[in-house]
């Protein structure tokens, strides 16, 4: 939706890189146009889909081990692709739009529609939600910048590692400072939990979040936080309002993606922005990943589809039902977070009793046979498999990668080639940050990484 653009103050956003670049803020409103008041206004901005669907995990996408590219596509891509792939420091310099500034401009939006709230809401169910709604938004956007512009966590280098900027209004003259890791998730965690009070369980359409999607993404933070309990109790929570599993064995093949938008295990809905050297064709799964999903594994099937005049194939499986990329939330997940959770916290029967009905419903049904182990350490490891075959392409993997490298068991270096040059990655590698774009430092003055 495109209502928001009557709104006087829409002309304020001229933020660059989603900081306050304060020779920019000389452009006076147009005194015609409408300021939102109501409810039904600020929910016209919260549906606006160009903002709040669309998110852009470009770097660590391309720089994770779920595929690789041609030396041909690699050479033809514009600057940040090539650079984010091999993990090159010069990345978003190139693109006014970006991880950084993609990100903040959701943050802007939701703080505009949470100061409204405040000052022109009333206490019913209709502003609450628009409220919840906005905190779920700028926590999400949160979440993705910590992701990718902070060191991964760790309970107490947290307490001084640099985090993001935190910004309580839309104010575009306010300054400009880093907090903590600490500081980062603290506020990720308030916003969700606040959303979670807030927000219905049930909603009109899957791109609005509701309960269900505040408690997943409450999950999703305690897993990259490495607090497990708390991470399979929100997706428990989760789950007792969305507990859907698609049956793959009625799901039919097809030229296109075989999922619908939409589709019953989609909880929130949301799209990365599509990159081209990202695009089915173009980006190659991983030969090594593509030959672990078994014969029988439906996925293997509905997920891929050959890439013409090569032996390799492409993602095809994407829950936006297109060639774009689906990164939102679905209970694939949360039973793959409860399972993980459960399964370090010594819950060895509830952690095998999800992995198995995900894969119940992946697997052939005629052909499949239920996981069963007493080694702690062996249901883990089926568990992080199952979670990379089943979340490919989802923007989780980095954020994966990160946590699981402080593992040794689970500790990988990533290996890539282009041509004659090779590249590697080693487990724990400052480059696991990615620097924040330089315009960005130039005009706050924050700290690089």
């Amino acid at each position: 939706m495109n209502t928001f653009f009557k709104y006087q103050w829409l002309v304020l956003l001229v933020v660059l890189e989603g900081a306050a670049c304060k020779k920019q803020l000389d452009i006076k409103p147009a005194s015609t146009l409408q300021v939102p008041v109501t409810a039904a206004d600020f929910q016209a901005v919260m549906d606006d889909t160009n903002i709040f669907s669309q998110v852009w995990p470009y770097a660590p996408t391309a720089g994770a081990d779920e595929g690789f590219v041609t030396e041909a596509t690699w050479s033809a891509a514009a600057i940040t692709s090539r650079n984010a792939y091999i993990w090159d420091r010069n990345v978003f310099n190139d693109l006014p739009r970006n991880d950084w500034s993609l990100s903040y401009t959701t943050v802007f939006y939701a703080n505009v529609v949470l100061e409204g709230t405040t000052r022109y809401g009333q206490p019913t169910a209709e502003w609450q939600n628009i409220r919840g709604q906005a905190s779920f938004f700028r926590a999400y956007a949160y979440y993705q910048l910590a992701q990718e512009f902070c060191r991964p966590y760790d309970e107490q280098a947290s307490k001084t590692d640099p985090g993001i900027v935190l910004r309580a209004g839309s104010d575009l003259h306010a300054a400009s400072s880093r907090s903590t890791v600490a500081q980062t998730y603290q506020q990720i965690i308030r916003d969700l939990s606040l959303a979670v009070r807030l927000l219905p369980a049930a909603v009109l359409t899957k791109t609005r979040p509701g309960k269900a999607a505040a408690y997943a993404m409450l999950a999703r933070t305690c897993l990259v936080m490495a607090q497990y309990d708390r991470a399979a109790l929100y997706a428990d929570s989760s789950l007792q309002l969305n507990a859907g599993l698609t049956d793959y064995n009625q799901v039919v093949a097809a030229a296109g993606p075989p999922f619908k938008r939409f589709n019953p295990e989609v909880v929130f809905h949301t799209i990365m922005v599509p990159v081209a050297m990202l695009l089915p064709g173009k980006y190659m799964v991983d030969t090594a990943l593509y030959g672990s999903y078994e014969g029988n594994d439906l996925r293997r099937t509905l997920f891929f589809k050959a890439v013409k005049g090569t032996s390799y194939v492409s993602f095809n499986g994407s829950y936006d039902g297109t060639a774009s990329l689906f990164n939102g939330l679905a209970t694939d997940e949360m039973y793959l977070v409860r399972a993980e959770g459960n399964a370090r916290t010594g819950h060895m029967p509830e952690a095998l009793s999800d992995l198995n009905l995900l894969r119940k419903n992946r697997y052939q049904a005629a052909t499949y046979v239920p996981l069963a182990s007493a080694d702690a350490g062996q249901v883990l490891g089926w568990i992080l498999a199952e979670r990379r075959k089943e979340l490919l392409l989802r923007g989780l993997r980095w954020s994966d990668l990160r946590r699981l490298n402080k593992e040794p068991a689970e500790a990988r270096t990533l290996v890539k080639v282009v041509g004659a040059q090779r590249y590697e990655l080693p487990p724990g590698d400052p480059r696991y940050v990615w620097p924040i774009p330089q315009e960005v430092i130039a005009n706050t003055g924050i700290a690089q990484n």
